[in-house]
């Protein structure tokens, strides 16, 4: 592992994770007393619908990072262009399919959805702009290839910095200058798809110039390739949608708008977390294709190894803080609305969490492996699984609206603790047992950090009942608790050589 390399990687996107949740974290408390939490709570269901489209277009890129890195590395420049042209003009055609599907869908959006009448016209049109920005998204996906390539995941971070600070400045115009509309929301996530796809494109013709666009390099061997092989990551996209974006289409089938609107507010701090894992897990992925193109599975698995120990700290850490200082922060957050329902819904959320994070790169053995044919099957099972019971429990039970939350953590845990750690030991020739022994140190490492913020807190140096005390004592714990992790999970070696990177060789 480039030690280096990764810090840049890794301190860029942390950046551009920070900008992306500080817009949802300042926007939200305003946005929820502007326009009322019913209308809010269809902008982040407006971006499910992103990742249910998601599923279609998975087959064709999911694989295309893996085939052109691996081109790359092997100097085979002609197959990298035509992989990438096949690409980006196959992604053209998808794009035109969803033009046609959401426009429909946002016709009949009051027939399909429970949407109060006084905000049918807005709402409907929140849809279109989004479903706008998602045929943007989808023309132009190919562009970010190049960066991650090249592992230069510092560029792609800057370039969501920028978007993110676009969408803010278009929000505050817009809310400024007119009568505050939910769609607003949407115009801005329209314009910064705009500038993404510009900046991603000028950006593979500065790094990656031996591409050529061309529709001579147009394979359909190369797209028969790419979904054949990427197929199965769409059946496992498929299963990640049911398992976490379903929810606020339950909720608004089974509880109506309102309880639709009060989960939307505890999925700021799962969503929050799973920006991290979405920038900084695939930091990791490069150099294990790497390893792998190369045949060196003992520099993947320590590879993998330090990624584990690297996302314990960007995931694990935080949720073990939330999970003892949650309610006080909704508290501050969201005033004027039941802190205890929205801490409680949260933490039943991000229980899966502790035990699939203490190991989430173990998603790419499959991916790099390319055995991907019985994951998806156990992901598909898993997700149809977890929707029957959320839908029981929602019918039959007297739990409301934590049925949801509840029915997804039951699965979830069966899931990650059965099939996913055996099945990927399998594919790397290792024991049943080799995961597991990093999910109990996993687990045991998180147990510390929670007993360590508990007592923080019992302590009370620095009160919380203020933004600048909860500020001031949640810093000084985060430091706290890295020093504990740096030396707990980290040898003296790994430790010596990222304080010299950090203190004078890092050149950004």
């Amino acid at each position: 592992m480039d030690v280096r390399r990764f810090i840049v990687n890794l301190l860029s996107n942390c950046m551009s994770a920070v900008t992306g949740v500080g817009l949802t974290f300042f926007l939200t408390p305003y946005l929820v007393d502007t326009l009322g939490k019913e209308a809010y709570g269809f902008y982040p269901l407006s971006n499910n619908f992103i990742m249910y489209a998601g599923i279609l277009t998975t087959a064709l890129n999911s694989m295309a990072s893996r085939f052109i890195t691996i081109s790359l590395e092997k100097k085979e420049i002609q197959q990298v262009n035509i992989y990438f042209n096949s690409v980006l003009f196959g992604n053209l055609f998808v794009s035109l399919f969803f033009i046609i599907t959401g426009g429909l869908f946002c016709y009949f959006a009051q027939y399909i959805l429970a949407i109060p009448t006084p905000i049918a016209f807005d709402v409907k049109l929140l849809f279109v702009f989004v479903f706008l920005g998602l045929v943007i998204n989808v023309s132009s996906s190919i562009f970010s290839v190049s960066a991650f390539a090249l592992n230069r995941f510092d560029r792609l971070a800057l370039i969501n910095i920028v978007m993110n600070l676009i969408r803010l400045l278009i929000i505050v115009l817009l809310f400024y200058f007119f009568v505050p509309r939910i769609y607003f929301l949407g115009v801005a996530s329209l314009f910064s798809s705009l500038y993404y796809m510009f900046a991603n494109y000028r950006l593979t013709k500065k790094i990656m110039p031996e591409i050529v666009f061309s529709f001579k390099n147009f394979s359909w061997v190369a797209i028969y390739t790419l979904i054949g092989a990427g197929v199965w990551n769409s059946v496992l996209a498929l299963s990640n949608v049911i398992n976490t974006q379903l929810d606020l289409i339950l909720a608004n089938r089974f509880f109506g708008a309102s309880d639709m609107g009060i989960l939307s507010l505890t999925k700021m701090v799962p969503i929050a977390l799973q920006m991290l894992l979405g920038i900084i897990v695939p930091l990791f992925l490069p150099e294990l294709l790497k390893a792998y193109a190369n045949n060196d599975l003992k520099k993947m698995k320590a590879n993998l190894d330090f990624s584990f120990k690297a996302i314990f700290i960007v995931l694990l850490l935080p949720i073990a803080i939330f999970f003892v200082f949650g309610q006080e922060f909704f508290r501050l957050w969201l005033p004027h609305e039941n802190s205890q329902q929205l801490y409680l819904l949260s933490i039943i959320t991000l229980v899966p969490f502790i035990i699939h994070g203490t190991i989430e790169t173990i998603h790419h053995v499959f991916v790099i492996t390319n055995k991907l044919r019985l994951a998806s099957f156990w992901g598909i099972f898993i997700s149809v699984l977890s929707v029957i019971t959320v839908v029981l429990l929602c019918r039959f039970s007297t739990l409301g609206l934590y049925a949801i939350p509840i029915g997804a953590l039951l699965t979830g845990m069966f899931s990650h603790l059965t099939f996913t750690p055996i099945y990927a030991a399998c594919c790397l020739d290792e024991k049943k047992t080799y995961f597991y022994k990093r999910i109990a140190k996993g687990i045991g490492s998180f147990l510390m950090l929670m007993l360590i913020a508990f007592l923080w807190k019992y302590l009370s140096l620095i009160p919380v009942e203020s933004w600048l005390g909860f500020i001031l004592s949640l810093s000084t714990l985060t430091v706290i608790l890295l020093i504990v992790c740096a030396f707990v999970l980290f040898d003296k070696s790994i430790l010596g050589k990222m304080y010299v990177e950090m203190k004078g060789k890092l050149k950004l």
